[in-house]
């Protein structure tokens, strides 16, 4: 089958000038590309379609970390509305790197006809370089300044994070430890604060050795699990007595130390996260999590962005959206009320 480079070839022109043919540009060789293009039966790709009928039928999805079973499912919720309305994804992970974001979109924005995205920063750059994009643009479960210009689909951290602290209040804990993902991000510093507000309001305040902060991966949970551990805050009879994780990547690292050292859950230790996944309620004691509904937040970001697609370059646009979907606590075994009660 012909390509862009036989034409090409056979025209004895450039490949730019191919592509601003097809894209409906005037070139002086126009003439000698269609006989190449008759010539050899070629027959555009959909790339190529898309820049000549203004319209490609795509939409980028970027996200952190596509392993992650949160963005595994809030990607699936994506392409299964996208799909029917005839729209396919293409799919990233960046790292959460601005860099590599900054280079995926450069790469695929000539392609698609909007962009889905989970910001790897929070600023004014990740702001400037969305809007310089020119394509419908939703933001998921982070943010781009407080009047970021674009859709925003995300869930409530703050009740899914006062719900967290107030279920182990419940039970009797009063040392409690947390693990906290990026403060430079809604849903690590929001669930971080009102966690830790939650339990001021109750008259307790967690020692800072208590409290770690760093990367939403599993490492950094693994990690921060084990100083607890070498610190002697976890498996002593002074120590916390339950543990509170921020996301789900973050409790399979910290599960992973715990287990490691033989410390019992819920036995010794209470253990707690936001967000659910896979192998949550496959453990020795099923874990117990702040559930958000990622195939939800899919499903409405995709009708927002299948939405402002429509009215592209209307004058009169739709207004723009701030969609918070509900979180819920799903107990499971591994809370209990702490041994010494």
């Amino acid at each position: 089958m012909a390509n862009i480079h036989d034409v090409a070839r056979r025209a004895g022109v450039s490949i730019a000038s191919v592509s601003r043919m097809l894209a409906g540009e005037n070139v002086r060789s126009a003439e000698a590309i269609r006989r190449a293009i008759d010539d050899l039966g070629y027959r555009p790709n959909a790339s190529a379609r898309g820049l000549r009928l203004g319209k490609h039928h795509s939409i980028a999805v970027i996200v952190p970390d596509i392993s992650n079973p949160y963005f595994a499912a809030l990607v699936r919720g994506i392409e299964e509305r996208a799909m029917t309305q005839g729209f396919r994804i293409i799919v990233a992970s960046s790292d959460e790197q601005f860099s590599a974001e900054s280079e995926l979109l450069g790469n695929l924005i000539d392609a698609v006809d909007a962009v889905a995205i989970v910001p790897a920063e929070e600023g004014d750059r990740t702001r400037r370089m969305l809007a310089d994009l020119n394509k419908p643009v939703v933001l998921i479960d982070r943010m781009v300044g407080e009047e970021p210009g674009f859709d925003l689909v995300h869930v409530d951290n703050a009740s899914g994070a006062k719900a967290a602290a107030e279920y182990l209040l419940s039970l009797g804990h009063r040392r409690i430890g947390i693990i906290s993902g990026r403060q430079d991000t809604v849903p690590g510093r929001v669930r971080h604060q009102v966690f830790l507000q939650a339990l001021a309001d109750a008259g307790i305040q967690i020692p800072a050795e208590a409290v770690k902060i760093g990367e939403f991966s599993r490492d950094f949970g693994r990690r921060a699990a084990q100083e607890l551990i070498e610190q002697e805050l976890i498996g002593r009879p002074a120590g916390i007595t339950a543990l509170f994780v921020g996301n789900n990547t973050m409790a399979q690292g910290a599960l992973l130390s715990l287990h490691a050292a033989g410390v019992s859950i819920p036995g010794q230790l209470s253990f707690l996260c936001f967000d659910d996944f896979d192998l949550a309620e496959l453990l020795p004691a099923p874990v117990t999590v702040i559930s958000r509904p990622a195939i939800a937040e899919g499903h409405a970001a995709a009708d927002l962005l299948l939405k402002r697609i429509e009215h592209f370059g209307s004058p009169k646009q739709p207004p723009l959206e701030h969609k918070v979907l509900p979180v819920s606590l799903t107990i499971r075994q591994s809370c209990a009320s702490p041994a010494s009660n």
